[in-house]
């Protein structure tokens, strides 16, 4: 987002990096991109060696001397690829790396998980804090819908986290005794042994997930479904 901002606001005229950092500041678009005064100028640094900008100028500003950029023609393609390649991702992430740790939970000790996770939650709701305070300064009864709605879902986004990870508290130890059947059926099944070789394995694939679920889901069914599991995978060998 960084590389955007820098090369939309080079389009229109050539300036320096301060100018541009404060224009961010000034309308708010800090809120949204979390820029930092280094990075536009490690941007510029960059652009300017991958020739999308380049130096038109250097001005005193009393002891200080100051870099003044201008867009190449090079620059302008890349501004047009990279509004249209930001304009083709998703608003919210639909999954994320982290959905899947609960099912490690049984590798960690439990006291020191849940430290992490609660300090993590306070993180996030002062997070939520310092949104809902923007919000209010910046919603109004003239802002347009579209602004409005930026700020409903990234305010949503940060409940549905903290949702999440207050669960992950309230389930850890159903997520260990998981964890544990999980690797029970790991160390006993051979699933590279699954090939699609044919309608009847396809089949075996279906049995065979209905068998996982069991093991997985329902404890008291476990011993039987891993055993029937087991040699199934068995017969495909």
């Amino acid at each position: 987002m960084v590389k955007l901002l820098i090369l939309y606001y080079l389009n229109i005229k050539c300036t320096h990096g301060y100018e541009i950092q404060k224009f961010i500041q000034a309308t708010g678009l800090d809120v949204w991109a979390k820029v930092k005064s280094g990075s536009i100028y490690y941007a510029l640094s960059k652009m300017e060696k991958n020739g999308e900008v380049e130096l038109y100028k250097e001005e005193s500003n009393g002891s200080k001397v100051r870099k003044i950029y201008r867009i190449t023609e090079k620059g302008k393609l890349e501004l047009k690829t990279t509004i249209e390649q930001e304009l083709n991702k998703p608003l919210m992430p639909t999954g994320t790396d982290k959905f899947i740790i609960p099912i490690t939970f049984n590798r960690l000790d439990k006291e020191a998980a849940i430290e992490i996770i609660n300090n993590h939650i306070k993180s996030l709701e002062e997070t939520l804090d310092y949104w809902e305070y923007w919000k209010n300064i910046k919603i109004s009864e003239t802002t347009l819908e579209l602004d409005k709605i930026s700020f409903e879902m990234t305010i949503s986004g940060i409940k549905d986290s903290i949702r999440w990870h207050k669960a992950a508290i309230e389930e850890y130890d159903d997520y260990i005794k998981y964890s544990q059947r999980l690797e029970l059926m790991i160390k006993n099944v051979d699933f590279g042994e699954v090939e699609e070789k044919n309608n009847d394995v396809i089949a075996d694939k279906e049995k065979i997930e209905m068998l996982r679920e069991i093991i997985l889901n329902n404890p008291e069914e476990s011993k039987e479904a891993l055993e029937e599991l087991i040699n199934l995978m068995g017969q495909n060998k």
